[in-house]
């Protein structure tokens, strides 16, 4: 999709445009000729909003609806945080510091309290508990050095600093867990063999390993409700497994409990035993597709996945916007570098400009773009003409 003010462009990962909104909406187009810069409030007039719910329509107007309202909220976002993004990415971090040391500190209590449930009872579900939070403190571990490592990086030694340092080390933990939960599953296998051939008992679970178990509960419920609020990669990974650990452990205090030999004499049911493996078997699958599926999220930050739609849009909104001297944008894109995006951006100059002229502008668009909070680097090309010479007329929008 290209749109421009004269503006071709090549930019052609975008759902919704800048273009997308002008057409369906009929915006004065000939008002916009004698005024270069795209007005927000143009934009802003068009959003749904609340209104939505009020209105009978189907499941896909209603997505197309939803995400151009998200799209001008970005919009609205690059016009009004620019100065600000980097200064709340650093309140951020330190928060993903804090919270990583305050989960730490949390899970070797928590350790501590499942090993002695563990003795007690030596239930298997209560056992697939206290492995998660071994590798919780582990994890809390490494995420703590991980924030700590990207702070105090040497700008000598890693000029573009470590921040991939982060998905790397959710990567690590990821195998981790999934190795723990594989061998979980082999145990609770072998407990529910040892089961039916009475080579082993049932578990005994009393009123002290519940009360240990629920005390677990409540913790990483309070833990969770805490770090979902934080918009750090790091510590939306903690949440994750703050809120995990709520599932795994209600499931481990259930199924021991069914499986116990004290239920088992109060419901008079042999086959009940077979529960404690079972829910062990359900906490250990559990466990195990989740960080899966983190880790197969993480890959694609180290191997410099494309943004999103809306982000790459909203760079193209800040190109559009930011000198009236830029006649074309041939190419917006934005790639993961870690957590964050490199950025590059080719616009096309007045082939009469001065040097001096040329530089101003693609430096300041470059520092533009750089003080947006998820953008690690941007790199912005001056040329005097497009790459697409052969660009279709249908698909610019003059502006």
């Amino acid at each position: 999709m290209a749109f421009g003010r004269n503006l071709p462009t090549k930019v052609k990962q975008l759902d919704i445009s800048v273009a997308t909104i002008l057409v369906l909406y009929n915006i004065d187009i000939k008002c916009m000729e004698t005024q270069w810069r795209l007005g927000l409030d143009q934009f802003s007039t068009k959003r749904r909003g609340p209104e939505l719910d009020k209105i009978s329509v189907s499941r896909d107007v209603r997505l197309f609806y939803k995400s151009q309202d998200d799209l001008i909220a970005a919009y609205e976002d690059a016009e009004q945080n620019t100065h600000n993004s980097k200064h709340k990415a650093d309140i951020t971090r330190r928060k993903a510091n804090l919270f990583a040391k305050i989960s730490f500190f949390c899970n070797v209590g928590l350790l501590l309290a499942k090993t002695t449930a563990v003795v007690l009872s030596g239930s298997i579900s209560i056992l697939s508990s206290l492995v998660d939070s071994v590798v919780d403190l582990l994890s809390g571990l490494i995420i703590w050095l991980t924030t700590r490592a990207v702070e105090r990086t040497d700008p000598f030694l890693y000029p573009r600093g470590r921040k991939k340092l982060e998905p790397l080390a959710i990567i690590i933990l990821s195998v981790i867990m999934f190795s723990a939960s594989l061998q979980l599953i082999k145990e609770s296998v072998s407990k529910i063999i040892g089961l039916h051939s009475g080579e082993q008992r049932p578990p005994h679970v009393d009123i002290v390993t519940l009360v240990i178990s629920s005390l677990t509960v409540v913790v990483k419920l309070v833990l969770y409700l805490l770090c979902r609020k934080v918009p750090s990669p790091t510590v939306q990974t903690l949440a994750l497994d703050h809120r995990n650990d709520v599932a795994s452990n209600a499931v481990a205090i259930l199924c021991g409990y069914l499986g116990s030999q004290e239920f088992r004499k109060e419901s008079k049911l042999v086959n009940l035993m077979y529960i404690d493996p079972a829910g062990a078997l359900i906490i250990s699958f559990y466990i195990a597709i989740n960080w899966w599926v983190t880790g197969r999220a993480q890959m694609k930050l180290i191997t410099g996945h494309t943004a999103n739609s809306h982000f790459l849009s909203k760079l193209t909104w800040m190109c559009v916007n930011h000198n009236k001297d830029i006649k074309y944008i041939d190419t917006v894109a934005a790639f993961h570098h870690g957590h964050n995006y490199l950025v590059e951006a080719d616009i096309a100059l007045p082939a009469n400009m001065t040097l001096k002229e040329a530089y101003s502008i693609g430096e300041s668009l470059k520092k533009k773009i750089e003080n947006q909070k998820d953008v690690e680097r941007a790199l912005v090309n001056l040329a005097y003409e497009t790459y697409d010479k052969d660009l279709n007329p249908i698909d610019c929008v003059r502006l």
